[in-house]
């Protein structure tokens, strides 16, 4: 369990118990620690990764209600009576879980809410405070800051609330250029590059070479673009199946709508499914391997998802079949495929990354 998420429980538990606890987001630690203490009659966690629901879900007794819908949880307005909100390194992330906290708390109703004070926790209670009321007490220590904020009804409101992708069950939509036509596509808050198709994707995408009828694994696809690539039909797409996988219910969702809105129904041959890394894909292999794999987690550098994406790709690979990725040019991702295949070589390099591909497993 994170430091905010230890704040969040300690400043709960130290309470009455409640009717209706909600966690927004956090992770599996927090929601285990407060059933175990039953300090609620109903405890619904929205998380947002799907690690942190497989850790939960091996302690199936704990009486948790997970809610994986993160457009429209199943939670009815006004029916919560405590939120907890461990907040994330993403000021929209956080700004859409206080919308969501303005639609489901009941008057009187209060947020929990600590964060690391590097990650700006000031501004978002500054967000909690312009949208809920301001807050009944603050505490700094740990190098972090917690707020509690008792649900008010005042007649301001700022005028995020109601933006797209804040708002619940609203998208926030940009436009990237495909087979040099605009594509339009749609994010949230939370999900990898934002509302922009970042520098290595493009890379990525400008040297997609798929054979006609290939099966295709996009792997950390958060938004979908290099998986609806290679699913359309066009100069560079002639997958005959195109699986799109993450560990985000954020990119997951939000790939699913893409899918839904760019891939012909006549042609239904894309799925988006969450995964960690491999974990869901099962004993299904692929003629290739695609991905621009997170070195991130939080504010830490985390090589773990590409390692694994580098080690486990040939037993998901069919005959014949390669791995494409792109990333940062100091990962130098190049050495650690050598020592898992055959051949490897640089498609494509600038001076920040390098478009890698892979075959011939040892």
């Amino acid at each position: 369990m994170n430091v905010a998420s230890e704040m969040v429980i300690e400043e709960a538990l130290a309470r009455p118990p409640r009717h209706h606890i909600c966690i927004f987001g956090g992770d599996a630690a927090l929601a285990d620690a407060l059933a175990g203490e039953r300090h609620a009659g109903t405890i619904t966690w929205l998380p947002t990764d799907c690690r942190e629901i497989a850790l939960l879900g091996q302690r199936p007794d704990r009486g948790v209600v997970v809610d994986d819908n993160v457009i429209s949880p199943d939670v009815v307005a006004g029916s919560v009576d405590l939120a907890l909100l461990p907040a994330a390194p993403d000021r929209d992330l956080n700004r859409r879980w206080l919308a969501l906290a303005d639609r489901l708390l009941g008057p009187g109703g209060r947020l929990i809410m600590a964060g690391a004070n590097r990650e700006g926790i000031r501004s978002v209670i500054a967000d909690a405070a312009a949208a809920l009321g301001p807050p009944t007490s603050e505490d700094f220590r740990r190098k972090h800051r917690i707020a509690v904020i008792e649900r008010g009804e005042g007649d301001s409101r700022p005028a995020w609330l109601t933006s797209p992708g804040i708002a619940p069950g609203t998208w926030r939509e940009f436009t990237i250029i495909l087979d040099g036509r605009d594509l339009s596509l749609v994010t949230l808050p939370g999900v990898f590059a934002g509302d922009t198709l970042d520098a290595g994707t493009a890379l990525l995408l400008a040297h997609l070479d798929i054979r006609p009828g290939a099966s295709v694994l996009d792997v950390g696809c958060g938004s979908g673009a290099i998986g609806i690539a290679a699913a359309r039909a066009g100069a560079h797409a002639a997958a005959s199946r195109v699986d799109l996988v993450d560990a985000s219910l954020l990119a997951v969702a939000a790939a699913q709508e893409n899918l839904a809105r760019q891939v012909s129904a006549a042609t239904p041959h894309a799925r988006a499914f969450t995964s960690d890394v491999y974990a869901a894909v099962g004993d299904n292999r692929y003629d290739l391997i695609v991905s621009n794999p997170p070195f991130h987690r939080g504010k830490e550098t985390d090589r773990s998802v590409a390692d694994r994406l580098i080690r486990e790709a040939p037993r998901h690979m069919l005959p014949g079949g390669s791995l494409l990725i792109v990333a940062n040019a100091f990962l130098a991702y190049g050495r650690r495929m050598s020592e898992v295949f055959g051949h490897v070589e640089t498609v494509a390099a600038t001076r920040q990354y390098h478009v890698i591909a892979a075959r011939d497993p040892r």
